[in-house]
């Protein structure tokens, strides 16, 4: 199935500095495996690996709803969803 990726500001440094990409994952395949396969493609630093936990400063949308309403990493996937990573807002 194909999960479409979309990195947000900083993030998308992490990800081979590209906002949107598509990743090809089998069926029945979760946010947790996701993750693990973004990982794997780009060594993402130790800041990043912890995505999805509870401690993560990091919000992360599937089709436009945060996952912790969801559930969580162990949320499923299906081919056409997106996935969008957004870190956290700074500023002042």
């Amino acid at each position: 199935m194909k999960i479409t990726i979309k990195a947000f500001a900083t993030l998308r440094d992490a990800f081979g500095g590209r906002g949107f990409l598509t990743i090809e994952l089998p069926e029945g395949s979760s946010i947790e495996d996701l993750i693990r396969e973004l990982q794997n493609l780009f060594k993402l630093e130790a800041e990043l690996v912890d995505l999805g936990k509870s401690a993560s400063n990091i919000k992360i949308l599937v089709n436009g709803r945060e996952i912790r309403y969801l559930e969580g990493v162990k949320t499923k996937l299906k081919d056409g969803d997106v996935v969008a990573f957004i870190p956290p807002v700074g500023g002042g």
